[in-house]
């Protein structure tokens, strides 16, 4: 009977044993099957090449752009003392389960940037604020602006010139079109009108 007990007792402790054994092995090819760079929340590589060119054409000096840069890989954001100048991007990471990021917000300010208005902000999809207060940015404001889910444009003292474009009147959720200071002419297109979300001009 002691006999028994011993085979028995014995055999449940091989079962526990294999069941350790094949549920470490079914861990390990998991992770082999899905490494951990797959599960990090990356920027689009489409996302990337245009944050690239804005940084080119306005001489961002301090962007090191990566897919990582929204989830710890840095290299968007700087933080400077007050009251120096801004520079700040922020991104969603919700989309795809948590794994892909889109830049929503790029604050520049303050930071003595030059070259034309890039009309590669208007591939940003998800870009709900463009702020590029004081600086040395040039050019006209890209008629393509009108596609975005912008809630706040701020172009304040630059030297933008030409004609504010109709096309604005497209962001039908834009709340801010800040644009003083600049070397705008023309007149005021009228369909700014149907900006029913505007509370600053």
């Amino acid at each position: 009977m002691g006999q028994q007990q011993h085979l028995h007792s014995v055999g449940a402790q091989s079962f526990f044993l294999l069941h350790c054994l094949i549920s470490v092995f079914l861990l390990l090819n998991l992770f082999s099957m899905h490494p951990l760079g797959c599960l990090a929340q990356l920027l689009p590589p489409q996302e990337v090449q245009t944050l690239e060119a804005i940084a080119t054409k306005l001489n961002i000096k301090h962007w090191d752009v990566k897919r990582s840069s929204c989830s710890g890989g840095g290299g968007l954001s700087v933080v400077f003392d007050i009251p120096q100048p801004l520079s700040n991007v922020t991104c969603d990471c919700s989309f795809s389960n948590n794994s892909v990021c889109h830049v929503t917000h790029i604050q520049l300010k303050r930071l003595n940037l030059t070259g034309e208005l890039p009309s590669e902000f208007s591939k940003l999809a998800h870009l709900q604020e463009l702020e590029l207060a004081q600086n040395n940015i040039n050019g006209t404001i890209p008629f393509t602006f009108g596609q975005l889910p912008l809630k706040t444009l701020g172009l304040l003292d630059n030297r933008i010139s030409g004609s504010i474009p109709r096309e604005i009147a497209n962001i039908s959720m834009l709340e801010e079109l800040i644009i003083e200071d600049n070397q705008l002419g023309g007149t005021l297109p009228p369909e700014l009108g149907r900006l029913r979300s505007l509370r600053r001009l």
